[in-house]
């Protein structure tokens, strides 16, 4: 990925942020698993989820992304036995919501781009039967590529909650659109994500009051 893409894909974020101060948002926070080649890693974001409608929402995420991979294992000394290399990443979704309504239940689907930084790679290297040493790797020096960016496709349920809250539960296929390998070999980052968690609404006036009342509250 060249700075370029990167410039744009920060650039397609500044111009969602008006659709998120607008009425009718929920922050929330959600944690779980992040799962690939035979091992799983973590996964957490903070959100921001813009609803138009109540079928339709945007959501757009802050996240850590702890995926495991066989990148840390390239150029590394063949002669040691190595496990459980990862690499976490700071990732960027921008999802679009489909949902059907059942009374306080939402069933979904979602998709969207994902733009993701690498923070940091590391590696166990097998000293013996019962003792490990973490190595943490630099990225250039490893040929491990540290922009990433591909898209989520994923299922989701939220369950509505007194006072407009919302928990949610999501699962999603990440597929990466990068070579993340800086080596002669090719490397696509995939896996698949859990994350649980609640949404809170902000300024729950707007959603109460007039034409901006949440569209899941009866009157």
């Amino acid at each position: 990925m060249t700075l370029n893409n990167v410039k744009l894909g920060f650039a397609f974020l500044f111009f969602l942020l008006p659709i998120f101060l607008s009425a009718q948002i929920r922050v929330g926070f959600g944690a779980g698993g992040y799962f690939g080649l035979n091992d799983q890693g973590i996964n957490a974001s903070l959100q921001v989820q813009k609803q138009f409608s109540e079928f339709s929402a945007l959501t757009l995420q802050l996240g850590l992304n702890d995926r495991p991979s066989n990148l840390p294992r390239r150029n590394l000394n063949p002669d040691f036995e190595y496990v459980a290399g990862h690499v976490s990443y700071l990732i960027l979704p921008v999802e679009y919501q489909y949902f059907i309504p059942f009374k306080k239940l939402r069933a979904g689907v979602f998709g969207g781009p994902y733009l993701a930084y690498g923070l940091k790679s590391a590696i166990l290297r097998k000293l013996d039967d019962f003792n490990y040493e973490k190595i943490n790797l630099d990225f250039k020096e490893h040929g491990i590529r540290r922009f990433d960016i591909g898209v989520h496709l994923g299922v989701g349920l939220e369950l509505e909650l007194p006072r407009l809250k919302r928990m949610f539960v999501r699962i999603n296929y990440a597929l990466g659109l990068v070579d993340t390998d800086l080596g002669v070999d090719s490397a696509y980052q995939e896996g698949v994500g859990i994350l649980m968690g609640l949404m809170l609404p902000i300024n729950r006036g707007k959603y109460e009051s007039g034409k901006n009342k949440d569209p899941q509250k009866k009157n």
